[in-house]
């Protein structure tokens, strides 16, 4: 007999950028195998975790089904890593923290430990794209959306020079009305960062890009807004262009509204631009040569490519990165089986 049984004890590490969502891909999951689950929420949004727990008791789960542990990732994340009762750990959030999480699977019992990390995605703009003027507006939104602060952000900009001044002013033109706002506004496009220490990464990001050489073309700098709003960690759309594909820009993670346009001459190179991270996670890919579509979406090493569009998604297929970018799937019945054990049993009559 081949069968799956539940791995045990599954804690779950999530982050403050989607924290009901990315919750909902990992305890689902988890719990559907016949897991028990022990949340450590991000210090910054525990209230989503215990609203979930709140429904799950409603629900019907028993009691210590779903724990919520809310603390700090260095006294409670720390601690589920090292935990010998925990028996598999599947953790959202940074490079550097999916790194610490695996040392203390190997200082303590060997759990299985699933990561989703960081991303440097490329978004590739070719000259054949089927809609210029949308995969522009695209490219804005997917960069400027909640902030910035997304995993999957395609925050390097990798466009043909046959429509890179085409596309250059277009992106220009469409990041000038992302300024930011009151996020409990409608009209807002983009509110604040997450916090001031957020908000500092992120200019140390921009001045190292300007010492690097590139090119600054719009914003660069935080804003202070008036009235209640004063004190909010608020930064301005920004936009650099003759982004060196291995400067630090191009190749750190920034996780803010800060976008990298770097211009190729031939498919040839995008390709090579777009693989040239640490990261694997996504990308998109603007063509309308079907030929194109499978050559080139098979040559980038990313876990999910977008063609003509960005971001779309489905609960029914895998999400997950290459490379520094994690391993594992959330989402689909993919997720479920990282939360099993598979056992091989002979049977003699």
């Amino acid at each position: 007999l081949i069968t799956r049984e539940p791995v045990g004890v599954v804690a779950v590490v999530t982050p403050w950028n989607f924290p009901l969502t990315l919750s909902a891909w990992k305890i689902a999951p988890a719990l559907a195998v016949g897991c028990t689950v022990v949340h450590k929420p991000a210090d910054l949004t525990p209230l989503t975790a215990v609203r979930i727990a709140e429904l799950a008791l409603e629900a019907g789960i028993p009691a210590g089904v779903l724990n919520v542990l809310p603390g700090r990732g260095s006294v409670v994340g720390k601690g589920l890593g090292l935990h010998r009762a925990v028996d598999s750990l599947a953790f959202t959030g940074s490079t550097e923290v999916g790194r610490a999480y695996m040392e203390y699977a190997a200082q303590s019992n060997l759990k299985r430990v699933w990561l989703e990390l960081g991303g440097k995605s490329p978004n590739i703009i070719l000259p054949d794209a089927p809609d210029l003027q949308t995969a522009i507006e695209t490219a804005a939104w997917g960069i400027f959306f909640n902030t910035g602060q997304m995993c999957t952000a395609p925050s390097r900009l990798i466009v043909h020079r046959d429509v890179a001044d085409e596309v250059i002013a277009g992106v220009l033109a469409a990041a000038k009305t992302y300024q930011p706002g009151d996020p409990f506004d409608p009209s807002t496009k983009m509110g604040p960062l997450a916090s001031s220490s957020r908000r500092a990464e992120v200019q140390a990001h921009v001045d190292a890009a300007l010492k690097d050489g590139s090119k600054l073309e719009l914003g660069g700098k935080s804003i202070d807004l008036p009235g209640v709003l004063a004190g909010g960690a608020y930064y301005e759309p920004t936009v650099f262009v003759d982004v060196a594909p291995d400067s630090s820009l191009a190749q750190n993670e920034v996780f803010g509204p800060v976008l990298a346009i770097t211009m190729v001459k031939d498919d040839d190179e995008a390709i090579r631009v777009a693989n040239n991270s640490d990261y694997g996670l996504a990308a998109g890919l603007w063509t309308a040569n079907v030929s194109k579509v499978h050559r080139l979406s098979r040559q980038i090493r990313a876990g999910t490519v977008w063609v003509n569009c960005y971001e779309e998604g489905d609960l029914t297929v895998p999400f997950g990165g290459f490379k520094m970018s994690g391993n594992g799937r959330d989402k689909s019945r993919h997720a479920m089986e990282k939360y099993t054990e598979l056992k091989t049993t002979y049977v003699k009559l």
